[in-house]
């Protein structure tokens, strides 16, 4: 034996099998997060990033509480029940005064994370189912927001077809089916 090494191998102890219940998917939270960034989508990986992702998702998907989230709908306010990502759920992200109180209350659900978003970075809150109207009074179009001091409106759904009036009128006009949404308006109203 001499010159040798002898390899030997320790049985390791296993633990008693535990016993578990019924399956329970709907106790499964499962996220799934891509980030799909200008800097992420020129990155070398970000394809074969891309493909792991999605075949995580299909065996997920079944799942009732399985969701597949981008970076860039987050910041559009396109999933409603979840922050946007990045942003920590904290009284950091909620409306502080009660203007802004009062507009999430008011405004359609699917902006409600742009909102906390404008919130939380201090920029004023919007009134909530504006009417831009003429000299008479009569109402040309509506907005689910509006900035009325820096004529910026949000149209949400079937307001986008009066569009046109707004922009008439010397309004910038936005709608929540762009991408982007949230960074857009912050930026005209601090222009």
């Amino acid at each position: 034996m001499a010159g040798r090494i002898r390899a030997f191998r320790e049985p390791v102890p296993r633990p008693p099998p535990r016993r578990r219940g019924p399956a329970r998917p709907a106790r499964l939270l499962a996220i799934l997060h891509l980030g799909d960034g200008e800097a992420s989508a020129h990155h070398a990986n970000y394809r074969p990033a891309w493909n792991r992702t999605l075949r995580l998702f299909n065996l997920l998907q079944f799942l009732p509480n399985a969701w597949w989230i981008t970076r860039q709908g987050a910041q559009a306010g396109r999933y409603p029940e979840f922050a946007p990502a990045g942003e920590p759920q904290d009284s950091a992200t909620q409306p502080d005064s009660d203007d802004w109180a009062e507009a999430m209350e008011l405004a359609a659900e699917p902006l409600h994370a742009a909102m906390r978003q404008w919130a939380a970075t201090g920029l004023p809150a919007p009134e909530v189912g504006f009417e831009l109207t003429d000299g008479k009074g009569q109402v040309l179009a509506e907005a689910e927001l509006a900035w009325p001091t820096q004529r910026v409106a949000v149209l949400h759904g079937e307001q986008a077809e009066n569009a046109a009036a707004s922009e008439e009128a010397g309004w910038r006009v936005l709608s929540t089916a762009e991408d982007a949404l949230a960074e857009q308006v912050a930026k005209a109203l601090v222009d």
